[in-house]
């Protein structure tokens, strides 16, 4: 048996991403007489529809072939974009988020899974940490790359058009997907066991009930971990606050990919000194000191403070994940990642209604202060909590 490719999982990660489609398709809807209120329905309707299929598709990931349901998402993603190009009602591009929410839930879980017990396969299960944080580097360079596409080719062809090519490039992707090679233990393990469907939903609820190392890393990873993931959406916020020019736009949203983009290639490098929940936690407290000195100092020149916060906020949620990943023995890794998909997407709806409120009463500068305390405060009472943890789950497998 041939390892695991995983140049072509780079490569298929990069250009999964790299859709030019996602500078501009807020502009395709105003442009088809979507107002904003429309705009922010059909985003809650996303998120309403992702939550509903996260956990299904996890147990199908598990029960049936992971590399396939990535390749169908390939597909779904595509047809969504395809719709959007002929979109000219709510219903249609309504239509069109449904396809990427079950895309987007039939990766969720799914990736990590494919690539842990391919690892596995090959002896190499101790290099996940590295292997996934490099599949994240290149799919934010894929973003990045594909806004830069977008807006070169703009300027030649119509927004629509680019939805059009944006589906192009998803199409092509399913090529290099089915290229992957497919290893799943618990569907093998299923042609020896009779375990029903709802069955394999039980055993990773009962997995994360029953350890403890599992469920302080899910629920570390829900609420605080994903901090700088939240965030992402209102960066451009901080620069019309500080009243600077467009242009400093650019320089946030580059700032932040080259440091979490950083922090996807260091998680593999400090995993041997960092292991455990507790130090995890501590790393990520270390992260919202950075915040923090960044909000106190609210100026340009705190933007590579305002980075080096994201690169560690980056690095625990990738060890978490890698925590959670050698926890997982005969359970299902999609349908265990898939509770984590649903939290994180619940907790980011109400992060944004949280966000909006604190907003209307607070300048922006003590929004991000309250912010960074939370997150400090998070990764306190998760040291805590850790430390007091004494079941051998606390640590990853060696």
């Amino acid at each position: 048996m041939k390892t695991f490719n995983v140049r072509l999982l780079y490569v298929s990660k990069f250009i999964s991403q790299c859709l030019p489609i996602y500078a501009f398709y807020t502009i395709l809807f105003i442009n088809r007489g979507m107002s904003v209120p429309d705009i922010a329905f059909l985003m809650a309707l996303w998120s309403i529809f992702t939550i509903i299929f996260e956990v299904p598709s996890g147990v199908l990931a598990d029960r049936w072939n992971r590399r396939n349901m990535l390749a169908i998402a390939a597909v779904l993603q595509g047809l969504c974009f395809l719709i959007w190009f002929i979109s000219h009602t709510f219903l249609m591009f309504a239509l069109g988020f449904v396809f990427w929410a079950v895309a987007g839930a039939f990766t969720s879980g799914t990736e990590e899974g494919l690539i842990y017990d391919n690892l596995k396969c090959d002896g190499r299960e101790n290099s996940f940490a590295e292997v996934y944080g490099k599949a994240r580097f290149y799919a934010d360079a894929g973003i990045a790359a594909g806004i830069v596409t977008a807006g070169v080719i703009v300027s030649f062809v119509s927004i629509e058009i680019i939805a059009l090519i944006s589906a192009a490039v998803c199409f092509v992707n399913v090529i290099f997907i089915l290229q992957l090679r497919e290893k799943n233990y618990y569907s093998e393990r299923l042609k020896e066991e009779s375990v029903g469907f709802f069955g394999t939903f039980k055993d990773a609820a009962v997995l994360i009930k029953g350890s403890g190392a599992a469920l302080v890393s899910l629920l570390f990873l829900i609420l605080f971990a994903c901090l700088g993931d939240y965030l992402d959406e209102y960066d451009a916020l901080i620069i019309n606050d500080l009243q600077l020019s467009h242009i400093w736009v650019s320089v946030i949203l580059t700032v932040r990919f080259i440091f979490v983009a950083l922090g996807d290639v260091l998680a593999s490098v400090i995993q041997k000194k960092v292991f455990s929940v507790r130090q995890i936690s501590f790393l990520y407290g270390a992260a919202c000191i950075f915040l923090l000195i960044f909000t106190v100092l609210w100026n340009k020149c705190g933007f590579i403070i305002f980075g080096l916060a994201l690169t560690g906020m980056v690095m625990a949620e990738i060890l978490s994940v890698n925590i959670l990943q050698n926890i997982i023995k005969e359970e299902g890794r999609a349908t265990v990642m898939s509770f984590y998909g649903v939290g994180q997407n619940v907790v980011m709806i109400c992060f944004s209604l949280v966000y909006a409120s604190l907003a209307g009463i607070f300048t922006l500068q003590q929004v991000y202060f309250i912010i960074s305390v939370y997150g400090i405060a998070g990764s306190l009472v998760f040291y805590l909590i850790s430390g007091i943890m004494k079941n051998k789950d606390e640590k990853y497998p060696r």
